[in-house]
């Protein structure tokens, strides 16, 4: 995940200004500390298996109401 930028910052503002909804909802989502703790646990847990990266990825899902394009 990337590095959270303050979200007051005169770039911020303009990267913001260009996202549809779901980007917008994202930036929220991700400065969440339960969110990015729960994202991490989720990478951390899951290695290179394909059943091991579906099951966080459902786990993700289930929590927070989001999906993964594949």
């Amino acid at each position: 995940m990337e590095p959270l930028e303050d979200w007051r910052s005169p770039k911020f503002e303009e990267e913001l200004g260009r996202l549809d909804r779901g980007g917008v909802s994202f930036e929220f989502l991700r400065r969440n500390d339960d969110y990015r703790a729960h994202y991490k646990a989720a990478i951390d847990e899951s290695s290179s298996d394909a059943r091991a990266v579906a099951a966080a990825r459902e786990g993700l899902t289930r929590r927070w109401g989001i999906m993964f394009p594949c």
